[in-house]
Parts: structure tokens; C-alpha cells; sequence
């Protein structure tokens, strides 16, 4: 046997020795595992105090065996109530990185620790208690993760074709690609790398990826980039260098719900007596904030900078008249009469 077997198989091989009375000692099971003789006597320790294992050591046999007959070791043991439930909730959780090149390999390892759990863990129960909301957003094929993953380990560029968010448009790209991000308020993977279509730091959304190919040139990080400074100035995966410093003010009905969160690593909340509060933050992607802020309607308003404020006016006079046409073609069809 090799030696980076772990402690649990020759617990149970030294169990199974055991229970069939051939009566085990610390150099035979060391030489079926290619361990020393002292592993063995600590395995056999900690089946003693920790496990409460009836061993006993016979003279004349040289050799252990269960004082108490009937007794047998079970893997679940060795697992406690509280960490059995959260092997269960790792699966669950893991569920919004499927397609990531480790996933499959993490379930697979989750599912073979799951055979030593308790039997009193049973998993209708734990989730009868807690109830985790999966992913909604499609998933990412395993191979645009494979592929990515080589490359920045390696430091290789990528060649793929993208689809826009902005406008719909398809086109080729060759990129240097730096690091993977997940975002869980997009529940959705992203690449940041550098762009040599945009001569620049861009964000990609894995799942508008089209095609992708590693090449074989290599490229090396720009000069002070830094991965932190980069997100610093993003805000929902959107970046800008230019940076604004940016005051929302909330209703005390909606400030109560902005507490709960860090949205910016720059915010800063300044509280108002009569429970409202002002949210400070200094980002860039004005046209981010603004699609932001505006799922609050009323409840938030912005109070610098002015060109954020005029943001969202054009926008909330251009829905005005979009709903003041549909609201005439209603009138029109009423009768009068």
C-alpha cells in the first residue's frame, strides 16, 4: 500500500483486522501500509480515547482485539452533527459554480465523504430548515473555464468571438487574460483582461462568449496593474477611470434595506435623524450608478454629481413621454358613452 493513504482507511483496515480476531499489530498493519510502526500506534490511540474502541493488546498473540465483542467502528463517528450538515450545504451552494473546472471534482469528493456522514444527518431534514435559492443564470460551458484558466495560468493570450452587451454586435477579440470574477449580484462569471481590439482593461461576461482559442503567444500583465485598483473604480462590473464622487440620498423606508449591504469598498453612510440616510461613494461608471439607483424610483435621489442628476432626469422625462403615448392610445379606445 502506498503511504499517503489517509488515517481513515487504516482505521478501517485496522477495524476490519480486528473484528475478524487476527489479532493486529502496529508492525504488521505498518508494513501493509509502508507507514512506521508509531502512526499506526497513534491510529490505534485515537481509536482508544477518541472513538472509545474496546482494543485490547493479548501477550501470547502479540496482537490487539475488541474486548467487548460486537463492537465495530463507523466512519460517521468521526464527524460531528453541525459539520455533517455543512458538507450538505457546500453541495448546494457549490450548485453556482457549475461548469467551473473544479465542480465536478469538489461534488465527487463531497460524495464520498457523504458515506461516513451520521445517520441521524439525514438531508431532508437540514434543508427542511434552510432553504438556499440556486442560480438563475444559465450556465457556462466547462471548456470556455478550462481554456481561460490554462491560459492565465500559463499567461497565454486568448482569441474568441464576443457579443456586446451594448449593442448586439459579434465581434473578434484577442485577449491577455488577467483573472476570473464571479458576481453574485449578476450570479454570473466574468473575465477581465486586457483588450487588444480596445487597447484597454475590459470586462467580459463568460457567457457571451461565442468561440474561444488559446493561442500560443505569450503576454505579460501591464505595468501597475492592479486587480483591486481596477475594481475600486467598478461598479456592477462596469469600469471607468475617471472617478466621481457620488451622494444618494434614501427614504428611511428604503434605508433600512442599503444598511444591510457594502455596495462600494469606498461607500461611506452617513445616518439622518429621521431615519433616512446618505450613501457616499467614489466610483466611476456613471451610467452603472444611474441604472442602479433608478431601481429604487422615489425612494433615492441623487445629489451629486449634477451630471448624474441630469442622467436620470433625461431618462425619467424619456419614460414620461413613453408612457404618456400609451396612456393616450388607452384613452382613445375608451368609450364615452
Amino acid at each position: 500500500m502506498k503511504q499517503s493513504r489517509p488515517p481513515l482507511v487504516r482505521i478501517q483496515y485496522i477495524d476490519q483486522q480486528l473484528k475478524e480476531n487476527r489479532f493486529p499489530n502496529c508492525c504488521s498493519v505498518a508494513k501493509y501500509f509502508e507507514v512506521s510502526a508509531k502512526s499506526i500506534q497513534r491510529d490505534i490511540e485515537y481509536m482508544r480515547d477518541m472513538l472509545h474502541a474496546p482494543i485490547v493488546y493479548d501477550q501470547k498473540k502479540r496482537g490487539y482485539f475488541y474486548e467487548t465483542p460486537g463492537w465495530g467502528f463507523l466512519p460517521s463517528a468521526i464527524w460531528e452533527q453541525k459539520e455533517a450538515e455543512a458538507l450538505m450545504a457546500t453541495k448546494k451552494v457549490l450548485a453556482q459554480y457549475q461548469g467551473t473546472p473544479y465542480h465536478a471534482e469538489v461534488c465527487r469528493a463531497l460524495d464520498k465523504v457523504r458515506q461516513y456522514l451520521p445517520e441521524n444527518s439525514a438531508a431532508d431534514e437540514f434543508f427542511r430548515i434552510y432553504s438556499i435559492e440556486q442560480s438563475t443564470s444559465l450556465a457556462i460551458e466547462p471548456r470556455i473555464f478550462a481554456t481561460l484558466e490554462n491560459a492565465i495560468r500559463s499567461s497565454l493570450k486568448i482569441s474568441m468571438t464576443y457579443r456586446a452587451s451594448w449593442n448586439q454586435e459579434v465581434s473578434e477579440r484577442t485577449v491577455h487574460p488577467y483573472t476570473l470574477r464571479y458576481s453574485p449580484a449578476r450570479e454570473t462569471w466574468y473575465l477581465i483582461a486586457y483588450c487588444e481590439l480596445r487597447n484597454d482593461i475590459r470586462t467580459f461576461a463568460l457567457g457571451r462568449i461565442r468561440t474561444i482559442s488559446q493561442t500560443s503567444k505569450h503576454f505579460t500583465v501591464l505595468d501597475g496593474f492592479s486587480i483591486d485598483t481596477y475594481l475600486d473604480k467598478t461598479f456592477e462590473q462596469i469600469h471607468e477611470d475617471e472617478l466621481h464622487v457620488v451622494s444618494i440620498r434614501f427614504t428611511p423606508y428604503q434605508a433600512q434595506w442599503i444598511r444591510e449591504h457594502r455596495w462600494h469598498p469606498t461607500q461611506v453612510v452617513t445616518e439622518h435623524a429621521h431615519g433616512g440616510l446618505t450613501l457616499t461613494m467614489r466610483v466611476g461608471a456613471l451610467e452603472a450608478i444611474k441604472r442602479w439607483i433608478m431601481r429604487y424610483g422615489s425612494e433615492a435621489e441623487v445629489l451629486e454629481p449634477q451630471e448624474l442628476r441630469e442622467m436620470i432626469k433625461y431618462e425619467l422625462l424619456t419614460m414620461e413621454q413613453m408612457y404618456e403615448d400609451v396612456r393616450a392610445v388607452k384613452l382613445e379606445s375608451l368609450s364615452l358613452f
